[in-house]
């Protein structure tokens, strides 16, 4: 199971698996249903995706579902839902072996909304790096006939020929996209913020609660913020968790709910199509179309949004500290 996982996702696994130990982390196990006492508990039925056919239950105080957009949990508590919310982009997503561009400690964002190139390193071996790209397209926006999966194989002639020209001194986007490995494609989906998220002993975390479009790199950050804060309100309530998980919901969600609309926006992305609405048949000199003070407002605005205000983490408290 963890072969599939790249190197710093393993390191993160192997030292999760350290510290709670090994019988505490189960793969391949699907959640099916639960039960949710109030006042008591849960009991929650998974299947077995490595052997199959298989149940178990499992019994517990509390159950945090992270099960990602097509959660589970969350259809249960809100089952007229319906799928995803689809934007009309396309991106595909690839890693190449490839030496390092520019600093070697540099992700790049270019293009504008209708086409996007993403890429930053996520390993370094010996002269080479993991470099980890997105390609994205935008098409009119229509039914979505497919689920958001993560595991489809995309074809490079759907979308290579498209950043042919995209060559820059620095990095060759197209030999980068033809040295990848297996590519995968998938829509840009998220779901409109929700109400409540917590239901008794029974809470959603990360896409689970606040799926978002992957602008500002926030899909798992929100997810490590969301545990953070949900580790201070079961601390501060540890006599009565179910309290906890309701104010982990009353902190969390307000603010995750804005970052899904900002995302909607283009969030710091913005700042890309706002060049691109100035300048449409390219520019001699960025500072021609436009300054430093519009580029960082925008940065410092959602860096805000998001929680990642260097100003404002260094001067609060832990979000982990027991929070009242």
């Amino acid at each position: 199971m963890t072969e599939a996982l790249s190197s710093p996702a393993k390191d993160v696994f192997e030292a999760a698996r350290t510290r709670l130990g090994a019988d505490r982390i189960q793969l391949g196990a699907h959640l099916q249903r639960f039960e949710a006492r109030p006042g008591q508990g849960v009991t929650a039925h998974f299947s077995d995706r490595v052997h199959g056919g298989v149940t178990r239950a499992v019994e517990a105080r509390l159950l945090v579902a992270a099960d990602g957009i097509h959660s589970t949990a969350r259809r249960v508590f809100y089952p007229d839902e319906g799928p995803p919310c689809w934007n009309g982009a396309v991106m595909w997503r690839g890693v190449t072996e490839a030496p390092p561009f520019l600093d070697g400690r540099t992700m790049i964002m270019s293009g504008h909304t209708s086409q996007k190139f993403v890429c930053y390193p996520i390993a370094s071996s010996g002269a080479h790096q993991s470099l980890n790209f997105v390609a994205e397209l935008r098409f009119d926006p229509t039914q979505l006939a497919e689920r958001g999966d993560w595991n489809k194989p995309g074809r490079l002639e759907d979308f290579l020929p498209r950043f042919e020209t995209w060559r820059f001194p620095w990095l060759d986007v197209p030999a980068l996209i033809r040295a990848a490995g297996p590519v995968y494609v998938y829509p840009m989906v998220d779901r409109d913020p929700l109400p409540r998220w917590s239901f008794g002993p029974v809470t959603l975390l990360g896409d689970a609660a606040h799926p978002m479009y992957p602008i500002g790199s926030n899909g798992a950050s929100q997810a490590i913020l969301d545990s953070r804060v949900l580790t201070g309100c079961l601390r501060h309530h540890g006599s009565d968790p179910e309290r906890g998980l309701a104010r982990y919901d009353e902190i969390r969600r307000a603010a995750t709910s804005e970052i899904v609309l900002a995302n909607r926006r283009q969030g710091p992305e913005a700042a890309m199509q706002l060049v691109e609405d100035r300048a449409p048949d390219g520019f001699a000199r960025i500072d021609d179309v436009v300054t430093e003070s519009e580029l960082a407002a925008i940065a410092e605005s959602y860096k805000r949004l998001a929680g990642f205000s260097v100003v404002e983490l260094n001067a609060r408290e832990s979000l982990a500290a027991p929070t009242a």
